[in-house]
């Protein structure tokens, strides 16, 4: 499996440069000068991945290999905004929510979750979402401090996989979410207080239009979650879990992301929480 994981650390590190590529050209063309920082610090970022990417294994560059690849994946990340923008001239939101009505019995897991809003739950779900950032940030923080342990290259191999798919869904099926693309039908953001509004002005700055399916919240969350598990940190899995179950609540009830997308979001942590864990054990 050690075979496995350092080829598609190959096709994650391509990934990425395509998507700097894409993202750039489309930033350039529409002079999107937001973007141009992501450019230029994604091409740094890039560079250093590369190299890190075809060191030979068990050197010190390449013991930096899943901090770099998290690096990157974030840096990188809102030039989809320029690919979006610059170069798909259609949506899958119409096909997702059609597919979300069929599933949820004629009405989307959204419009459901509409009939339960009130302003606490949209702090309590707000508050949830925000905290994303700081789940998969601390312990990739962690483990880069002990990167060379088989737990901290099973940690990071994961999340590579986790973003690989996600990525590849996002540009198969692009997607700007129930409140970008309905917003007749989807009123955004639900009532609230300073928490609410507080995070629609983040996901407001940082909307790309195509970061829907699969819903990377849930899953990465969710991955992280069974990560701590499968390695033994149980009481920290356990103090996790009420937040990762607010995280996914808050990806549909704050009309981020279609039922389907949640789904296929979970269903991909739990694909990859399997090849992890033999994979773990495999290193150890």
């Amino acid at each position: 499996m050690h075979g496995i994981v350092r080829w598609l650390g190959i096709a994650f590190a391509l990934q990425l440069l395509a998507i700097l590529l894409l993202g750039s050209v489309g930033a350039w063309q529409l002079r999107l000068a937001d973007l141009y920082p992501c450019t230029a610090m994604g091409l740094v970022a890039w560079l250093l991945l590369a190299r890190a990417t075809w060191a030979r294994p068990g050197s010190p560059w390449n013991s930096w290999l899943g901090t770099l690849q998290f690096a990157t994946c974030w840096t990188v990340f809102p030039l989809f905004k320029g690919i979006r923008q610059g170069f798909i001239q259609h949506t899958a939101d119409a096909s997702l929510l059609a597919a979300d009505r069929a599933l949820w019995g004629g009405a989307s897991l959204p419009e459901h979750a509409m009939a339960w809003q009130s302003p606490l739950l949209s702090e309590i779900c707000s508050a949830g979402y925000f905290l994303f950032y700081f789940i998969v940030l601390v312990p990739a923080v962690a483990y880069s401090f002990r990167r060379r342990g088989a737990e901290a290259r099973a940690f990071f191999a994961g999340l590579m996989l986790m973003y690989l798919a996600g990525f590849v869904g996002y540009l198969a099926v692009p997607a700007g979410g129930p409140f970008i693309a309905f917003p007749d039908v989807f009123p955004y953001p639900p009532a609230g207080g300073p928490m609410t509004a507080f995070l629609s002005r983040i996901v407001d700055a940082g909307v790309t239009g195509m970061d829907v399916f699969p819903s990377l919240h849930a899953g990465i969350g969710t991955y992280v979650l069974g990560f701590l598990y499968i390695s033994g940190r149980r009481a920290w899995a356990g103090v996790l879990l009420p937040v990762v179950a607010v995280l996914v609540v808050a990806t549909v009830y704050l009309l981020y992301h279609y039922g389907i997308d949640v789904a296929c979001g979970l269903a991909l942590a739990a694909l990859v929480l399997a090849f992890v864990r033999r994979y773990r054990k495999e290193i150890a």
